[in-house]
């Protein structure tokens, strides 16, 4: 059976989604998930007559070596690895955490440590960051395995044509969690570019203190929080004219994936992760100023081009699945 640690999830973030588009395609042998208590309900109503575990530190740890006794398989899906637990399963998004921030050194060397202490399966979501991070980590192509996000089914959305009221464009942004989706370098361009008052910022995400950070250095902008707990995904899509995302290193872009399959135009900076999933969609700029100058829209642009998701990616979603699943069924008892 699988025991799903969701323990280190903080958030309804990425991460998050990720975890349940895998627990969703092998429900038949999840035993039960572990969470902290903000995300029991959340848990509860996404996956209905599934066991959730609300977890203190020490309830943690006891849940843990119960599941490894029972020779349960700990699929975990972000870069947290337990330290002497074989049968278990970790995910690397992006190496952001480990190369980034005051922590970013001690994160690395816990990583690297929980790796050599146990022998579990490393996924990783893309080729071009997390897998080279791995390569670079010294961790063996045995153990690695391609595992990336689910592709969002197709949103039905009639993409803006027409010069928006007022000339004013809606740019749609990704994410709240951290300096790396670059708000300061996107919304430093919006200053050089003279566009404060043509330009509107809807953020999906939550009430972050680097989302407030931010709107205090920019109190110029209008910039707005859509709180993406409180509204799908299709209905903010449905009021933007464009999205944007001026991200270093994102490990994938779920958002950005259904809005290119909704056919809503997509501008982002020229990186080797956007590049991987989305091109032939998606429109580049290797430069921020470029990206900015892009934004606003005037009636004359061209509809996105046909977008499909790479079938490559498609088929390994598929093969990851079936591993866990597999593996899970395992000694089942």
């Amino acid at each position: 059976m699988i025991t799903a640690n969701f323990y280190n999830i903080k958030s309804t973030n990425g991460l998050y989604f990720y975890g349940l588009d895998y627990l969703r395609e092998s429900l038949s042998v999840v035993r039960l998930v572990l969470v902290r208590p903000f995300l029991k309900k959340h848990i509860q109503e996404a996956l209905p007559g599934v066991k959730v575990v609300v977890c203190s530190t020490s309830r943690f740890a006891k849940e843990i070596v119960i599941a490894n006794l029972r020779g349960d398989l700990l699929f975990t899906p972000t870069s947290h690895p337990l330290p002497g637990i074989n049968r278990q399963w970790i995910v690397l998004h992006d190496a952001y955490p480990f190369e980034i921030g005051p922590r970013a050194g001690l994160k690395y060397m816990l990583f690297r440590i929980s790796l050599c202490l146990s022998r579990c399966r490393v996924g990783y979501i893309n080729r071009s960051d997390a897998k080279l991070f791995l390569e670079k980590m010294g961790v063996t192509e045995e153990r690695m395995v391609f595992a990336p996000n689910r592709f969002p089914d197709a949103i039905h959305h009639a993409p803006a044509v027409i010069a928006p009221l007022e000339g004013i464009t809606t740019v749609g942004l990704l994410g709240t969690d951290s300096a790396k989706k670059n708000y300061d370098l996107l919304f430093s361009a919006v200053r050089r570019a003279g566009l404060s008052a043509d330009l509107v910022f809807h953020v999906y995400g939550h009430e972050t203190p680097y989302f407030r950070k931010i709107c205090a250095q920019f109190r110029e902008l209008n910039i707005q929080l859509v709180k993406s707990d409180y509204e799908l995904l299709e209905v903010f899509l449905s009021r933007v004219d464009v999205l944007a995302s001026a991200a270093e290193q994102e490990g994938f872009g779920r958002p950005i994936a259904a809005a290119l399959l909704a056919g809503v135009p997509v501008e982002l900076l020229d990186r080797p992760v956007f590049r991987e999933f989305f091109s032939g969609g998606a429109r580049f700029h290797s430069e921020v100023d470029m990206l900015v100058k892009s934004l606003p829209r005037s009636g004359t642009e061209q509809l996105p081009l046909s977008y499909k998701a790479p079938a490559d990616v498609v088929a390994a979603y598929i093969a990851a699945n079936n591993e866990i699943r597999r593996v899970g069924s395992i000694g089942l008892r």
